[in-house]
């Protein structure tokens, strides 16, 4: 488990490594620092992936003096309604961030109707109130394009089983909720894009290749397990994927996705295998390539920043605003509230994290290391060919189905009728 307490040691100062956010007033114009409550369901921080993200943006915004009370509650769904009405009740927040809606979602809607003079943000859903209630005015939804990143996880999947002519890959979720349709859809999108791509402009790369000759409804393994707080059921659908040829597993589960890793590292420890060759992993919503050494890349979720934005739309007294305005923003590509993992990003956060001591030199060495010894067997066409998408997308064009985004136009049964 050293690895996991190295991640936490790193993760908690990763606050300081995060490019500043661009969107809002600048720092002199904004108002005094604010009262923060984050709700978070178990088992909180530790997940190292969802709720994490939202944790290092709250601990960022009282680190830079923006939020001067931060008091963090993490509930499960049987304490969630009693935990948040304490938080309600008591008046002191200025902002009340929902961090999991599986968990408060029906706590929230109950809340904000009885108590609509607060104001409330939650991430990944669209509030759902009538025109007529009270909550319409008290609650801002932060939405993501999960299928950008995702997108890119299945390009770079694709192109690692076309190099080591693997039959599959493979992705492991945790609650079949309609936010991780959109990861499902954009990983099994991305990896026809990368067949059909390459099929176009390497075709030698594709020819012949187990993943490419399989039907496209079989080339990807994919596992709801039910939770996002169970590792074993992380693990255990990661090595039937395994079993079954996947030489990449892409992790969507929060904490029940350390379970994906932790196989990873079991395998290859077990086996012998090397670091740089397969089974890899790709990790979700943070970088985890700190977690594992068989990370080879991670489809971020800034919740950090749809944090940092609420504080500030509630600092510089444009709360409501926004919440009538709008109910909901999205954060992408293009304000960066979603991203990819790349060479450089992980250099830099290892370089910032000794500089500021946070991290010893040695073992930031051995943290490069590592990843160099995880990037380098692999052939420059792979990493060229998903900077490729991320131009693309970035650019616009590419249509990426968005069934959480915009259902109507991309159902999900349709959408699985096509890609498995």
């Amino acid at each position: 488990m050293h690895r996991i307490a190295r991640c936490v040691l790193v993760g908690i100062v990763a606050i300081a490594l995060w490019p500043a956010p661009s969107a809002g007033a600048p720092q002199a114009a904004l108002a005094r620092p604010i009262s923060l409550a984050l709700l978070m369901a178990a088992p909180g921080r530790s997940d190292l992936s969802w709720s994490f993200m939202h944790w290092l943006g709250a601990e960022q915004a009282r680190r830079t003096g923006q939020v001067s009370d931060l008091r963090v509650v993490v509930s499960t769904p049987a304490t969630a309604l009693s935990d948040m009405t304490l938080v309600v009740r008591d008046g002191q927040f200025d902002l009340i961030y929902v961090a999991s809606f599986s968990t408060y979602g029906t706590a929230l809607r109950d809340l904000a109707n009885r108590f609509p003079d607060r104001q409330y943000a939650i991430s990944d859903i669209r509030p759902q109130f009538g025109d007529a209630d009270p909550g319409n005015r008290a609650v801002l939804g932060l939405l993501y394009q999960q299928e950008q990143p995702s997108a890119m996880a299945g390009a770079l999947a694709a192109a690692l089983a076309l190099h080591y002519d693997c039959p599959s890959v493979g992705i492991v979720l945790g609650r079949e909720i309609p936010v991780l349709h959109e990861f499902e859809m954009g990983y099994k999108w991305g990896v026809d894009w990368a067949i059909r791509r390459l099929s176009e402009t390497n075709p030698d790369l594709v020819r012949n290749k187990r993943l490419a000759r399989a039907a496209r409804k079989d080339r990807v393994l994919w596992t709801y397990t039910g939770a996002f707080n169970d590792p074993a059921r992380g693990r255990e659908a990661t090595e039937a994927q395994v079993r079954q040829g996947a030489c990449v597993v892409y992790q969507v589960a929060g904490a029940t996705g350390l379970g994906v890793l932790g196989y990873m590292d079991d395998h290859h420890r077990t086996r012998n295998v090397p670091i740089g060759q397969p089974p890899f992993a790709i990790g979700v919503d943070t970088v985890q390539e700190w977690v594992s050494p068989h990370v080879v890349g991670s489809a971020l979720k800034r919740a950090d920043e749809a944090v940092l934005l609420a504080v500030r739309l509630v600092r510089e007294g444009r709360f409501r605003e926004v919440v009538q305005r709008d109910r909901s923003l999205w954060l992408n590509f293009g304000n960066r509230g979603t991203w990819f993992s790349d060479a450089q990003l992980v250099r830099e956060w290892v370089r910032r994290a000794v500089e500021i001591g946070a991290l010893d030199g040695a073992k930031g060495t051995e943290v490069l290391a590592n990843y160099g010894r995880l990037r380098e067997p692999q052939p420059r066409w792979v990493w060229e060919l998903v900077d490729g998408l991320r131009r693309l997308i970035e650019q616009g064009r590419v249509d990426i189905p968005r069934p959480f985004g915009d259902p109507q136009r991309w159902p999900i049964e349709r959408l699985r009728e096509t890609y498995g």
